[in-house]
């Protein structure tokens, strides 16, 4: 069973006990302990997983006008071993509970994300070695170097914080996930540009070849790879992030029209720009469904319809993007 640990430090003279949180996650709270601390009362509360959200929440509610800091832990083990039990009266479990099943609480999503999106120094860092990588691999024509540039590529996080600041209607989060998203796509182009002048390379390498005949099997990568990036972020399961960098290849098209473009081919390059634009689309539109279907929303009520309503808009923009897109590759090729 997967579990958090909540500490909640609030003013002495504003507490007003646990009753509430403790009867409604009765069911979902398996320890909890108030305890004193100088003027500060401490509330620790051991919590499954799903429910963490949800009390966070209540707890903010409860005493977040006052000076008070929630922290959250992920404890490595806990003795006597705790089970799920399978119990009739789960199906009576609350919306918010049944929201965080199977997903981290927002917070630790909008965290995880957060602190990616604040590291623009090694992020860019990163994007340069992947650029340089994929580069080499393209112009050797070697699938392992590539497939080593999709891995170091970073550009499916800012993918990934862009949908996600959809569904919580955050506008930081957005304006630095567009910034990172499109400052990276330009930086990779200019490195990949200078490469293809220096050493061009030729419209015949396979690696180039393989890359200008695009279908619906494109579309259909681009989607699945959103889903899994999405899935990944929001349940934790960083196992499968390797296979989601691999999968969604965003870097090597995107080098490999900055090679063509540098080496005197803009105009043969096209149909490679569209593929990176393929899947720059199908992966924010399937991650703003996934999040969705998470049941990820805003903390505050009266941000819950504005993020309902960007997400319908935003999927709305995205699916008319991709057909265009769609349409003009059908063209191209009759």
């Amino acid at each position: 069973m997967k579990l958090r640990l909540i500490e909640c430090f609030i003013p002495k003279h504003i507490f007003v006990g646990l009753d509430n949180i403790v009867d409604e996650y009765k069911k979902n709270i398996v320890w909890h302990n108030v305890s004193e601390l100088g003027s500060s009362m401490v509330i620790r509360i051991l919590a499954t997983l799903n429910a963490t959200e949800a009390i966070v929440d209540m707890l903010n509610k409860e005493y977040g006008g006052s000076n008070f800091r929630i922290i959250v832990f992920e404890p490595t083990t806990t003795v006597p071993t705790i089970t799920e039990e399978k119990k009739e009266e789960n199906i009576l479990d609350s919306e918010e509970v049944k929201k965080g099943r199977h997903r981290l609480s927002r917070h630790e999503i909008y965290d995880k994300l957060f602190s990616v999106m604040n590291s623009p120094n090694e992020y860019y860092l990163m994007l340069i070695i992947s650029t340089i990588v994929a580069s080499i691999g393209l112009l050797r024509n070697d699938v392992t170097i590539i497939i080593a540039s999709m891995i170091i590529a970073p550009l499916l996080s800012p993918n990934i914080s862009l949908s996600f600041s959809i569904g919580v209607a955050d506008w930081e989060l957005a304006k630095k996930s567009l910034h990172n998203l499109f400052f990276g796509i330009g930086l990779a182009l200019v490195f990949s540009i200078l490469l293809g002048f220096l050493a061009p390379i030729s419209i015949d390498n396979p690696q180039i070849s393989s890359r200008l005949s695009i279908g619906l099997m494109d579309v259909v990568i681009a989607l699945c790879a959103g889903v899994v990036g999405a899935v990944s972020t929001a349940s934790g399961i960083s196992s499968v992030a390797i296979g989601v960098m691999i999968a969604v290849a965003l870097l090597p098209p995107l080098v490999a029209f900055g090679l063509m473009v540098g080496s005197g081919h803009a105009i043969e390059a096209i149909p490679i720009l569209l593929l990176f634009v393929i899947n720059i689309i199908g992966v924010n539109l399937s991650s703003i469904l996934v999040f969705y279907a998470y049941g990820i929303s805003p903390y505050k009520w009266w941000k819950k319809e504005k993020a309902k309503n960007l997400t319908i808009i935003s999927v709305m923009l995205w699916f008319l993007l991709l057909f265009l897109v769609v349409m003009l590759i059908s063209y191209l090729k009759y």
